[in-house]
């Protein structure tokens, strides 16, 4: 064992064939930053004993993993993360000089699941059943697109050394590759203008509930609840459109969509949006911004999902 600086640490992802038996890692991560590890839950016995102290034991009664990550917004890894944001792994198709993955948001409440590994140099852990908590995605002015993920998983197991690889990384989206549009129908967003953002989040929380098994100290699976789409936009205070858009209740479809060339790309489309907590920025010196939040809907009249478009392109095959 000895001292080390986190970025000797790796991390490896994996889609797994059956929920919850381990797979050694397909993608390697360069993260920005990680805090994944054991967890366990510890109950202390407080029966009487005659005595003042306030437990005369502890017990483990559970363990489990937990923990998020952060890194650049790539095309090729990001499509992994993605089977488990979504649901399922896409459907892809080849064309002349790239690869088309589309996604369909899954109506379900076990999404295709995950294996976490993580190394460093005082050891190898695998996480099996990794579940995304919260995938969110941040792009700020002059930056690098940044994306951060939550993770709930089974209790870890001490694994093998793995060969860490990062000679096939994707491409990095950086804040001029995004393109944000908002018209009155998913049909008109394709001819909308992209909106001059100062600064845009993006949020999917899928609400993670352990289903715990007796017999058992490790989760019999987890599960995702409800799912949740929010985010907010900030941008130039130039009109009171976006502050009509809250106290009138107005409704848009939402187009995200992330380009790097003519052959790597990353869209994201919301049929039903609501806006709410608007707040200008009026600081004496500062130019005029205003900050809107945004919360995604089912579109029950056109039977359409939160998330009604996923997809992804680049130069991988299949997922």
């Amino acid at each position: 064992m000895s001292y080390y600086v986190g970025r000797r640490g790796n991390l490896g992802v994996a889609k797994e064939t059956s929920r919850g038996t381990p797979v050694i890692p397909s993608y390697w991560i360069p993260y920005n930053s990680l805090s994944f590890d054991k967890k366990a839950v510890v109950v202390d016995q407080e029966a009487s004993f005659g005595n003042v102290a306030d437990t005369m034991s502890a017990h483990i009664v559970k363990k489990y993993g937990e923990g998020s990550f952060e890194a650049d917004l790539e095309d090729k890894i990001i499509g992994l993360i993605l089977t488990n944001v979504l649901g399922a792994a896409p459907s892809s198709s080849a064309g002349p000089t790239n690869y088309t993955h589309t996604y369909t948001f899954q109506n379900t409440n076990q999404p295709t699941s995950l294996s976490l590994f993580v190394q460093d140099p005082n050891g190898q852990t695998i996480f099996p059943l990794s579940m995304i908590d919260k995938f969110e995605i941040k792009v700020e002015p002059e930056g690098i697109v940044k994306y951060s993920v939550d993770f709930r998983s089974k209790a870890g197991q001490d694994w093998t050394t793995q060969t860490a690889s990062y000679t096939s990384l994707g491409n990095k989206f950086l804040h001029q590759h995004l393109a944000f549009k908002l018209a009155d129908t998913i049909g008109n967003l394709a001819a909308a203008s992209a909106l001059n953002l100062r600064s845009l989040s993006f949020t999917v929380s899928k609400n993670l509930k352990d289903f715990d098994d007796m017999g058992t100290v490790t989760p019999g699976d987890i599960l995702n609840q409800n799912v949740m789409v929010e985010g907010s936009i900030e941008l130039g205070y130039s009109d009171r459109v976006y502050r009509n858009y809250m106290l009138n209740g107005t409704y848009r479809a939402m187009d995200m969509t992330f380009t790097y060339g003519a052959n790597n790309s990353l869209q994201f489309q919301l049929p039903r949006v609501s806006f709410r907590s608007w707040e200008p920025n009026k600081g004496l010196d500062d130019i005029a911004t205003e900050k809107i939040d945004f919360k995604g809907h089912y579109d029950s009249t056109n039977a359409l999902q939160i998330i009604s478009t996923c997809v992804l392109k680049n130069q991988v095959s299949n997922y």
